[in-house]
């Protein structure tokens, strides 16, 4: 990774923060698969860290279970995809799982596929 690639990083981040803000999430959703689309390139032009920050910047604001299937159905798509991405979507994804099963509770059944 470019060091000139790593001093834009904290602005990014805090630019993905303010477009998925909680108040912002029902129109910033749209943008969730690109932002998961990218990440394989995050990690190859960014520092080590920044696909992390990248990751719960981006889906640290969502509680729906739309996200929770959005989420799902990237990874599904993917069988093979880099088990360290991997594990670090489904960290940042972690919280809005399980608030998703705590706000909806009707839809528990459809997150649990």
């Amino acid at each position: 990774a470019s060091p000139a690639n790593r001093e834009h990083e904290a602005w990014v981040t805090a630019a993905l923060g303010y477009l998925h803000h909680p108040l912002r999430t029902e129109t910033s959703a749209k943008y969730l698969p690109q932002s998961l689309g990218l990440l394989e390139e995050i990690q190859r032009t960014g520092d080590i860290f920044f696909p992390e920050s990248w990751l719960r910047s981006t889906l640290g604001s969502y509680q729906t279970p739309a996200t929770t299937q959005l989420v799902r159905q990237f990874l599904a798509e993917r069988p093979v995809y880099n088990p360290r991405l991997k594990a670090k979507l489904l960290q940042a994804a972690d919280g809005p799982f399980r608030a998703a099963k705590l706000l909806y509770p009707a839809d528990n059944a459809l997150m649990s596929k």
